[in-house]
């Protein structure tokens, strides 16, 4: 189902208005229930109600520079779109285990996403909710894990802070193309 998000900017603070949800377009409150991935481990074969993911990482950028290694875990959509009624929605399809040299370049597109508020209002393409979490491993500090919402209006986060793929050229180049080369999207 396409919808329509109408964004709007004040001196408050900024608010995207959607057919289903309000909220701050910089800082995140806390998912209620996040999820955590290791990148030295698998992934979680199904998202279970987890909405978001969970990191210590305090940093102004989404993610800190350098990772030793990196985890790409994609998920199905929930039924209709994606598993069978009476089965795990949001199911694990592809994972896939990034190198150093890999994870570092992921960080670095990551880190050259604007992070500006889109404004205005913007017809997103449909949505079928399904999902992707990034782990990246570092020698020095714990693991950051970003939730992917790769469909619809596109959003990557790492549980506080939130760009978007809407008039956001390298996330819907650059980024976008990594991702599927490396873990393609369910077809």
């Amino acid at each position: 189902m396409a919808r329509t998000w109408v964004v709007a900017c004040a001196a408050a603070g900024c608010v995207a208005l959607t057919a289903s949800a309000c909220g701050s377009l910089t800082l995140l409150s806390a998912a209620s229930a996040p999820i955590r991935v290791m990148a030295s481990e698998s992934c979680p074969s199904a998202l279970g109600l987890a909405n978001g993911v969970s990191n210590s990482y305090a940093g102004t950028q989404l993610v800190a520079p350098s990772p030793t290694s990196g985890l790409i875990c994609r998920y199905t959509p929930p039924y209709p779109f994606g598993v069978q009624p009476n089965t795990d929605p949001a199911a694990l399809y592809r994972q896939v285990e990034l190198t150093q040299s890999q994870a570092v370049r992921l960080a670095g597109v990551i880190d050259s996403i604007s992070t500006e508020v889109p404004t205005g209002t913007v017809n997103c393409p449909d949505d079928d909710e399904s999902t992707t979490v990034i782990a990246l491993a570092y020698s020095d500090t714990p693991d950051i894990d970003l939730w992917y919402k790769d469909s619809g209006c596109q959003t990557l986060d790492n549980g506080r802070l939130r760009v978007y793929e809407v008039g956001n050229s390298m996330f819907y180049g650059a980024f976008d193309a990594l991702i599927d080369a490396w873990a393609p999207p369910h077809s």
